[in-house]
């Protein structure tokens, strides 16, 4: 039994978060043996990161000024050919990269041929993670238990259709969601006419989806996350967040790549909402906060485990420091608009605290990314 005591407790107010077995048990007036003092602090749900490529994190910044295209075929490339302790170190550092900034939950794009390893290593980093995995690699890791479940990451529109149906009657088989991006406008359509849109299905970007396509998904229940830094970056065409609201979706936000994007949901919210601002919508700044945590994990199937801060969800909670003055109204707002990961007090995952007063618990940072610096100088060489 742990209790996070004293609190100002997001949508709620002063309160104690009453963790028992991993799970939130209650949220009111507790006492127990085991307290963090979370005085002067907001506690909210872990954000929930619905698309990231971990193994890439090693090259952070590396790709300020690359392009999509520039991307698939100069960088990407490279990367393909890691061999297996190299995916293991990069998709490490970019899992505990992850929790340091409070994000509790990601999809990790996998790594082709890698896939063991990079399950091993998201499992050694202590986070909650779906390891998107290619249809052959899912059927043997399907079963996997804890903290790591499985998808099917397929290649969507850059494959032929009776391979997106294949992958997609994998995942059905398996009970697991698939995965895929899409871009050109044309990509949802042809699914949605051969019937394959579902709500066990996630996509990624849409950038050229039609608003027709973006409510075909609507439709289907399907996920749709956007990654609004890295394709403003590589000019992949303008982030549908909002028009996906418009067809009255609940988008979910990714950091995709931090070759030109930083490492956490801060600056996935911030760019979101300077966009819909730029369009004219009058978005509440706090309404950010729901994509990047309950609906993140509604988007990858994982509604009813996390995302929020009901009581029987899995207790994946951040602390957030600079914002338990402000009157309890604008302290969503305040944290989308000038939040960052130096405000990140504590961070717990499953009910275990992994960062406490702005510490890492199991892993150091600093020598994490030292490890791992050799495999940066040889992509770019």
């Amino acid at each position: 039994m742990l209790v996070i005591k004293g609190g100002q407790v997001l949508g709620v107010g002063i309160a104690d978060v009453l963790i028992e077995d991993g799970a939130i048990a209650g949220v009111g007036s507790f006492d127990a043996p085991d307290a963090i003092d979370a005085t002067g602090l907001v506690v909210l749900p872990g954000f929930v990161d619905t698309h990231r490529h971990l193994v890439h994190s090693p090259l952070r910044g590396a790709g300020a000024d690359l392009t999509l295209n520039g991307y698939l075929t100069e960088l990407s490339p490279r990367m393909s050919s890691l061999p297996a302790r190299d995916v293991r170190a990069a998709t490490l550092l970019g899992a505990v990269e992850a929790l340091n900034a409070g994000v509790t939950t990601v999809l990790s794009w996998g790594h082709p041929g890698a896939s063991t390893v990079e399950a091993e290593a998201l499992a050694e980093a202590g986070i909650r993670a779906l390891a998107g995995v290619a249809p052959d690699d899912a059927r043997l890791l399907a079963d996997s238990t804890g903290l790591i479940g499985i998808a099917v990451a397929s290649w969507g529109p850059r494959l032929p259709l009776a391979d997106n149906a294949r992958d997609i009657a994998t995942a059905r088989s398996l009970g697991l969601l698939t995965t895929m991006h899409i871009g050109r406008e044309g990509s949802v359509a042809r699914l949605a006419d051969a019937g394959l849109l579902g709500p066990d299905l996630h996509f990624v970007h849409g950038n050229g989806s039609s608003d027709d396509e973006l409510k075909m998904l609507v439709d289907a229940g399907a996920g749709l996350t956007v990654t609004p830094t890295s394709e403003l970056m590589m000019m992949s065409g303008a982030p549908v967040h909002g028009r996906f609201c418009d067809a009255g979706g609940a988008p979910a936000l990714g950091v995709d790549v931090v070759l030109n994007s930083t490492a956490d949901m801060f600056e996935q919210m911030r760019a979101a909402l300077r966009l819909e601002r730029l369009r004219g919508t009058d978005v509440a700044a706090g309404s950010l906060l729901r994509s990047a945590s309950a609906d993140g994990a509604r988007a990858i199937g994982l509604g009813d485990v996390t995302g929020s801060l009901d009581v029987g969800k899995r207790a994946d909670i951040v602390l957030l420091d600079g914002f338990g003055h402000l009157p309890p109204e604008l302290i969503a707002g305040g944290i989308v608009a000038t939040g960052g990961v130096a405000d990140v007090r504590s961070v717990l995952v499953d009910g275990r605290v992994v960062k406490r007063d702005g510490v890492l618990v199991d892993h150091d940072l600093l020598a994490l990314r030292a490890a791992v610096a050799r495999v940066a100088r040889r992509a770019l060489a």
